[in-house]
């Protein structure tokens, strides 16, 4: 695999940056002359020829179906990352085509016709041919920790010495991913880049040429540690956005909002005519894995909360239970907050599981619990479910409620329910 960065000109008359990385973070080509689409191509002809594997990272709108205003994802983005100043220009097909900036679209194009995807969703460490829109701004304040972009950018208020230093500092930021995993193994003509005294084309180039590498590495990055590892916001047809995640990036854009979710037959499938009782039968159900992402990529935290009354009538173990559940955490692309398994049955047949329990649903303890535990308002949280005893806790608690079937928008609404009486399997509450 290899790892193509483009820091994109809008127009073809200005030169573009490019970088290519190796899986070990080597430098293996760079440049900050990259001319019209041609060059451009070549330059990822020549790093990924034709059925090789890998992933060319563009700093530029690949997808831009509006005529106006913005798209969904940059406002995404801004919510997100415009606290650090990190928010990207409204992209549009009339600002684009002001500036020759659809030329990304026959960019992206061609390169379909070379095999590339256009799709965002890395699989970890998977070999694949793909095109993926990033944007170095939000890529920086999360890989280095930053509490505000850095101001490199020419301005009419920015001097050349704020410039040069805040150009400098990110050439230092690269130098110091050498520690980071993976490694970014920057050559000396790169890692000790003279930039105090650059300007006009010369400190242009400069800058593309260091953004191109931070275009690479931000999906060097995504490959080599998954989905938990990376947001993504929009979508591949109304323009999508991947930004790398740090797991101290994750924790400091969440919010107080919480998606509350059921599990079984919400977000796996059921076995046969009951829950999974052994983790080798979680299947996740269709779509959940994007919802999610989609979710906790704009700061929502998510909590799950299943009754597991198997427990209660011998189908079961209570460790068998978690271990079950513990394969479902492990499925999903993201991290779960917090869980809720109860192993409660009032009729069950093993005495000290046969109780009533105010976190068994249609009870909603778990529900209060997980949002006293958060600080979470009810009204700014969702519960996701696929039964009545899930929209009886949500209202119980306050909190609004949609069905599993429109939430994660499949085809229709399952046809009928599990009716066995104990295939909803319910616990005492569990915190990770």
């Amino acid at each position: 695999m290899r790892f193509v960065g483009i820091d994109l000109a809008w127009s073809p008359r200005n030169p573009s940056g490019g970088a290519v990385l190796s899986a070990d973070g080597r430098v293996l080509a760079s440049t900050s002359a990259l001319g019209g689409d041609n060059e451009v191509l070549d330059f990822v002809a020549e790093a990924l020829p034709q059925d090789s594997p890998g992933l060319v990272a563009i700093d530029a709108p690949l997808a831009v179906p509006n005529e106006t205003g913005a798209r969904p994802c940059d406002r995404q983005v801004a919510s997100v990352f415009g606290r650090y100043d990190a928010a990207p220009h409204p992209a549009n097909r009339q600002n684009l085509d002001r500036y020759g900036g659809l030329r990304v679209e026959t960019i992206r194009r061609r390169l379909q016709a070379l095999g590339f995807r256009h799709d965002p969703a890395i699989r970890r460490q998977a070999d694949t041919r793909r095109v993926i829109e990033v944007f170095p701004h939000p890529a920086t304040v999360s890989l280095f920790q930053l509490s505000r972009t850095l101001k490199y950018k020419a301005r009419s208020t920015r001097t050349y010495e704020l410039r040069w230093n805040e150009l400098g500092q990110l050439r230092d930021h690269l130098v110091s991913l050498r520690e980071s995993t993976p490694p970014l193994r920057l050559p000396p003509e790169i890692a000790t880049l003279p930039i105090e005294g650059l300007r006009g084309r010369r400190m242009k180039g400069a800058e593309d040429l260091l953004d191109a590498i931070v275009c690479a590495y931000s999906v060097l990055y995504a490959w080599h540690h998954g989905p938990r590892s990376y947001a993504i916001y929009g979508s591949a047809t109304q323009g999508s956005i991947l930004v790398p995640m740090t797991l101290s990036m994750w924790q400091r854009i969440k919010t107080g909002r919480l998606l509350l979710l059921d599990r079984d037959g919400t977000l796996n499938q059921s076995h046969g005519t009951g829950p999974p009782n052994h983790p080798a039968e979680i299947r996740l159900l269709p779509g959940v894995a994007a919802k999610l992402h989609q979710y906790v990529s704009m700061g929502w935290q998510i909590v799950i909360i299943t009754n597991q009354g198997g427990v209660a009538f011998g189908y079961q173990t209570e460790a068998q239970a978690y271990a079950t559940h513990q394969a479902l955490l492990d499925a999903l692309p993201v991290k779960v907050d917090a869980s809720y398994l109860c192993p409660h049955h009032p009729k069950g047949t093993i005495p000290r599981y046969a109780i009533p329990c105010p976190s068994r649903k249609p009870a909603p303890g778990a529900i209060l619990d997980a949002l006293e535990r958060f600080c979470a308002r009810p009204q700014d949280c969702l519960f996701v479910g696929d039964r009545d005893t899930d929209q009886q806790a949500a209202r119980a608690a306050g909190v609004p409620f949609a069905w599993a079937w429109k939430f994660f928008e499949w085809v229709s609404k399952p046809c009928e329910k599990i009716s066995c009486q104990h295939s909803s399997i319910e616990p005492v509450h569990r915190r990770p």
